[in-house]
């Protein structure tokens, strides 16, 4: 009879502790439903709602070699104009999907040659991929890379073309080298990884627009020195030009706010920075434009630990047959671009 009456004490106290249980999950799961309220998006579907975690974009691993962006241009060129002619985008993704983004320009066209076959067929990238997560995560991630480097876009003179939208940073006829030095230690101030690509060149060198948008930053940073900041028009890039000449470091006239296009003359080559006192050069190193490239997909990654910077080597390899030719004004002794392009959509 103990025994009897211990098991049914036991037995109600163990009820009891997994109602407790249940009430404390469902408090704790309504309680996460409000904190994450701010990341839902309720989406109708016959009738019905559904709750789908909007996903930001926090990490990008960006590392397309040049030779590939240059195939698949030429790619998107063939097919532009035919039925389920694939994007700059999707045809990037389609090959990162396939090479699990490990590229190299040789896997890159046997890729190509691949898909080339299966659109020949009457086939459509996005009824193979268009479900598929990480198709639609580089999709998106390319789109904020490339909507303003590649597309149709009009010269000065009045002609449309579709190609590469964008500039190389070095105007014409000047000297410059560089290699892949993403990532390397820094440690001025405190010790980072180094999140942009270095140009060595002369002191002077006149410095491009890769892309057009706005002048959001033009003045002193202690790291940076003399330096340029612009925003995209679309707002998912921010395009950053350091360590510009002593004196005379920004394109003549040019202030916060000015509206500059791809092409234009922007600032000078130095090597100014490290130093809080204003128009300092650096102790050490040589002349050279520090250039970064930030991925914006969400206001709360445009300042702080939740930036997005990308390795530029690629592109830039990609953009040196897009080299803007200058031209200078004896009397104000400046730079003056002759090659300036605008994007179709953006007029």
């Amino acid at each position: 009879m103990y025994r009897v009456k211990s098991f049914k004490i036991v037995s109600l106290f163990f009820v009891s502790f997994l109602l407790v249980i249940s009430f404390f999950a469902s408090v704790f799961k309504q309680s996460m439903t409000v904190f994450a309220s701010d990341n839902i998006e309720i989406i109708a579907c016959e009738g019905e709602k559904q709750e789908v975690q909007k996903e930001i974009i926090k990490w990008v691993d960006f590392n397309i070699d040049g030779q590939s962006l240059k195939s698949v241009l030429e790619f998107c060129k063939e097919y532009r104009g035919k039925p389920h002619s694939p994007s700059f985008a999707q045809t990037l993704s389609y090959l990162s999907i396939k090479n699990s983004n490990e590229f190299d320009k040789s896997s890159s066209l046997g890729i190509l040659k691949k898909l080339r076959a299966y659109l020949d067929e009457g086939n459509c990238i996005l009824d193979k991929y268009g479900d598929n997560k990480y198709f639609l995560r580089y999709q998106q991630i390319y789109h904020a890379i490339f909507d303003g480097l590649v597309g149709e876009y009009e010269m000065v003179c009045g002609t449309t073309q579709y190609g590469i939208m964008g500039y190389f940073p070095i105007a014409k006829g000047f000297d410059y080298n560089h290699y892949d030095d993403f990532g390397n230690s820094r440690s001025y101030g405190y010790k980072r990884r180094h999140l942009g690509h270095d140009f060595m060149g002369q002191v002077g060198t006149p410095i491009i627009a890769i892309e057009g948008g706005t002048v959001t930053e033009l003045g002193w940073n202690k790291y940076g020195g003399w330096r340029i900041g612009i925003r995209s028009c679309d707002q998912k890039r921010y395009y950053y030009y350091a360590h510009l000449r002593k004196d005379r470091p920004f394109a003549l006239d040019m202030k916060l706010g000015d509206r500059v296009e791809a092409g234009q003359v922007i600032g000078y080559l130095g090597y100014t920075g490290y130093s809080e006192k204003e128009n300092t050069n650096l102790k050490t190193g040589s002349p050279h434009l520090h250039l970064g490239l930030q991925l914006i997909f969400d206001a709360s990654q445009e300042k702080g630990s939740g930036e997005i910077w990308i390795d530029l080597f690629g592109i830039c390899n990609f953009l040196t047959s897009e080299r803007a030719v200058v031209t200078r004004d004896d009397n104000t002794k400046e730079w003056i671009s002759q090659s300036i392009k605008v994007p179709i959509l953006a007029k």
